[in-house]
């Protein structure tokens, strides 16, 4: 009887730990955005998130996008809690974290990995808040690099009166061509690439990660190149609506994710590892001020229309001063 009753309270106390714990996992899904779908690297990103959400209480539906537009659309329309996008349109969401991709504000990826940190910071939540929705997670997507057809214009000035292949959506591209006097050739990620590679622009941007898959080698070769001074960070970034998460879930998902920086990283490294080193276009000590100072431009521009976000911006630009203390930015108080 004793041996009985000491089995019935094990069998009890096991079916009420599985009771509890069912009781205490949630279903939600997130759209994810991929342009190799279920079979990319981002995916497989999603699903790591996936299995660390799990040991939070979170059951996560991953639903893989080849097109950002339908991924954004159905999270906008509430078919998924959360999304796994481009920080460029997680802008539209929680207009601080958005702006961590503004353009020329992190030329290197440790200036990256100590923005991202800073954000993981639990006291700096209210960064990572806007409204109804809550940045829970950013990955480094990779630099963002000007791809040429011509590799003589490795000058910023050079690009007066060329055509450059500009997504419609991206103020900062757009504001950019504006202020070097270029012409805007109006893309989409669909079509860029193609754009770009039948000749039909001089010049058009992307991360590495993008180069091999969108057989961008097609328009730099044989006599272009790609200049080697980031316009931007890409980011990937995961937005949900923190009224579907446990209070404080967005701390604890943003300090995992900042430990994965380095495994997110060497998907860039890699790519850009394997392009040839011919086609990489250096940018002479000389030159560099020309772009600083028309990414400056741009971003204090785009800061005054509300485009990027003003805290972040001063953030980044801390930053860069702590890794560069005699940077004539540093002196002034402009961005």
């Amino acid at each position: 009887m004793k041996k009985f009753l000491i089995l019935s309270v094990i069998i009890l106390g096991t079916w009420m730990s599985v009771g509890v714990g069912a009781a205490e996992t949630v279903d939600r899904s997130m759209c994810v955005f991929d342009p190799s779908g279920a079979h990319g690297d981002v995916f497989k990103a999603a699903q790591r998130y996936q299995a660390q959400a799990l040991t939070w209480g979170i059951r996560l539906d991953l639903k893989a996008y080849t097109d950002e537009v339908v991924a954004n659309s159905d999270f906008k329309a509430g078919k998924c809690n959360m999304a796994f996008l481009t920080s460029l349109r997680v802008r539209s969401y929680v207009h601080e974290s958005g702006s961590i991709e503004a353009i020329g504000a992190l030329p290197s990826y440790d200036l990256l990995r100590k923005t991202i940190e800073a954000l993981s910071n639990p006291k700096v939540r209210e960064l990572n808040t806007d409204g109804d929705y809550e940045t829970m997670a950013m990955f480094p997507g990779g630099a963002v690099y000007l791809l040429l057809r011509d590799k003589n214009l490795k000058d910023i000035k050079d690009l007066a009166g060329r055509k450059i292949a500009t997504l419609t959506y991206d103020q900062a591209a757009t504001t950019m061509v504006d202020i070097v006097g270029a012409s805007m050739v109006p893309a989409e990620i669909a079509t860029f690439a193609g754009i770009f590679n039948n000749g039909r622009a001089d010049a058009c941007y992307s991360p590495a990660i993008g180069i091999k898959p969108l057989e961008l080698m097609k328009g730099i070769s044989p006599n272009g190149g790609i200049v080697r001074f980031p316009i931007g960070q890409l980011t990937f970034q995961i937005v949900a609506r923190h009224k579907d998460f446990a209070e404080g879930y967005g701390n604890t998902s943003r300090a995992w994710a900042a430990t994965q920086f380095d495994a997110m990283l060497s998907l860039t490294k890699k790519a850009e590892q394997e392009i040839p080193a011919k086609y990489w276009i250096e940018v002479p000590k000389d030159l560099q001020k020309n772009y600083f100072e028309k990414f400056r431009e741009v971003r204090i521009r785009l800061r005054d229309k509300k485009v990027y976000h003003p805290t972040i911006l001063k953030l980044m630009k801390r930053v860069r001063c702590s890794a560069d203390k005699e940077a004539v930015e540093c002196s002034d108080n402009l961005e």
